[in-house]
């Protein structure tokens, strides 16, 4: 395989692609002398590192370039090929003499010259495995169905003055047996309050809030979403749906809804949770990148050694 490149005339600057494969000057054509100087693969060590490029060991690149041009300059019109960093390359002769970047072509080849290129990247740290620990603090799966909530239009219905009394007859009587420490009983009859018809963001935020305690966290979880249909700024709401999400297991929701709580009105006592569920949710994704890195190393080996045989 070969392919010709041509430099700016001042040695430095962009190269483009003609559509033919080769990569060239857009300056206007001018009368500086040029060399075709070919540049043989010979090593092509990427350290490990997965790279999409058509180039291996044993191609040749033809590069156009001035002679008075240094080999360092070289070296960054082959990096645009082979996708290899400069530091990475040694230029030798045919003879195995190492090539110092300052020095000119025309002190140490000729035109149609083969140098020959060894690309030895390092090899790439590999960061030990993530390691995720079990999560002791998630709650066991919840039995029972989510609480009622109105339907239709008497979830957004103008209540007359009658239901409005009864409605806060409920919820009345729902803080009392709260203080009481009845925590059932303050619960159904804060449900009789809300399905009365058109409840606020905060009678749905207070009900999450008792289901949360109730260690009910879908349930919950249902009730911060109908408060923040609501209000969709109610923060509570953020903050129960968030918690709730933590101990379902559901550490990324979680952290976008403690995220957009704490946006709104920054609460200390979330701020444990919220480490906790960010912290996972960078682990979590860390790992995923080290599982996918691993399986397209795997797939390059597996094709590598595919064409191996092919070739064989």
């Amino acid at each position: 395989q070969a392919v010709s490149v041509e430099s700016n005339r001042s040695g430095s600057g962009s190269v483009h692609q003609r559509s033919s494969g080769s990569l060239v000057d857009p300056s206007p054509a001018m009368a500086t002398e040029q060399w075709n100087v070919r540049v043989k693969i010979e090593t092509l060590d990427r350290g490990g590192v997965v790279v999409k490029n058509m180039w291996s060991v044993g191609s040749t690149v033809t590069v156009q370039i001035e002679p008075h041009a240094t080999i360092n300059m070289l070296k960054q019109r082959i990096a645009l090929l082979v996708a290899a960093h400069m530091k990475h390359q040694t230029i030798c002769t045919e003879a195995g003499e190492e090539l110092d970047d300052i020095k000119k072509l025309q002190d140490c080849t000729t035109d149609g010259a083969v140098l020959l290129l060894h690309v030895r990247q390092p090899q790439e740290e590999e960061a030990p495995p993530v390691e995720i620990s079990d999560d002791e603090g998630m709650w066991a799966p919840e039995e029972g169905d989510c609480e009622l909530l109105p339907e239709d239009e008497r979830f957004t219905m103008e209540l007359t003055e009658d239901e409005q009394d009864k409605q806060n007859a409920a919820k009345g009587a729902s803080a009392e047996l709260l203080e009481d420490g009845d925590k059932a009983g303050a619960l159904g009859k804060l449900t009789e309050a809300i399905m009365i018809g058109n409840p606020t963001a905060m009678m749905l935020a207070k009900r999450a809030e008792m289901l949360l305690k109730l260690k009910r966290p879908r349930a919950a979880a249902a009730d911060a979403d109908a408060a923040l249909r609501k209000n969709p700024d109610s923060a509570k709401a953020y903050k129960i749906r968030g918690k709730a999400k933590r101990f379902l297991g559901d550490y990324e929701g979680s952290k976008a809804d403690l995220d957009q709580a704490q946006k709104i009105d920054y609460d200390d006592d979330v701020a444990d949770i919220h480490a906790y569920v960010t912290k996972r949710v960078a682990k979590l994704a860390q790992k995923a990148a080290q599982e996918a890195k691993k399986a397209a190393k795997e797939a390059a080996a597996e094709a590598a050694a595919a064409a191996t045989a092919e070739g064989q």
